[in-house]
C-alpha cells in the first residue's frame, strides 16, 4: 500500500500532485454517474410499474414482479460498477443486506472519490455529501423527537 496521499500539496514548486502518485485506472463508474444511473433506474421502474398496474390491474402481478426483478438486477450491476471504481470487490454488494453496514456503504458509494479503498481520503465534494447526509439525519431525528413531545 502506498504511503503517499494523492490529495497532498506538492512538496516542491515544480512538482505537481499528479507526478507524486501514478494514477491507477480503476474502471467502473464515478459517483455522479452512480447517482444518475440509480435515480434513472428507480424512475423508470416506478413509471413502468404504474403504467402496467394502470393498464391491466387484474393481470398486473406477474408483470410488476418482472419489472421489479429487472430493477434489482440493474441496481446490482450499478453498485458493482461503482464498487470497482472505489477499488473494492464486487462482493461488497452483499454488505447492502447488513444493517448499519448498508448505511456506511451507501454513503461511501455516493461520496467517496475513485480509488477510495487505497487512499481512504475524502475530497471536498465527498465531505460536502457526508456533511449533508449527517445533517439531514440529525434534522430527521430532531423532528421525530419534537413530534413525540
Amino acid at each position: 500500500m502506498s504511503q503517499q496521499n494523492p490529495f497532498s500539496v506538492p512538496s516542491t514548486f515544480g512538482e505537481t500532485a499528479t507526478e507524486q502518485v501514478t494514477q491507477q485506472a480503476y474502471g467502473g463508474i464515478g459517483r455522479l454517474a452512480y447517482f444518475g444511473y440509480s435515480f434513472l433506474n428507480s424512475f423508470v421502474s416506478n413509471i413502468l410499474t404504474f403504467a402496467i398496474a394502470a393498464a391491466a390491474p387484474s393481470a398486473a402481478a406477474g408483470s410488476v414482479i418482472a419489472v421489479g426483478l429487472l430493477s434489482v438486477i440493474a441496481a446490482i450491476v450499478i453498485v458493482v460498477q461503482r464498487l470497482k471504481n472505489l477499488g473494492y470487490s464486487g462482493w461488497w454488494t452483499l454488505g447492502l443486506l447488513v444493517p448499519i453496514l448498508n448505511l456506511v456503504l451507501a454513503i461511501e458509494l455516493v461520496a467517496a472519490p475513485e480509488g477510495y479503498a487505497k487512499h481512504k481520503t475524502l475530497d471536498t465534494p465527498g465531505k460536502v455529501v457526508v456533511g449533508l447526509t449527517v445533517g439531514l439525519f440529525l434534522l430527521a431525528v430532531a423532528v421525530v423527537i419534537l413530534a413525540a413531545i
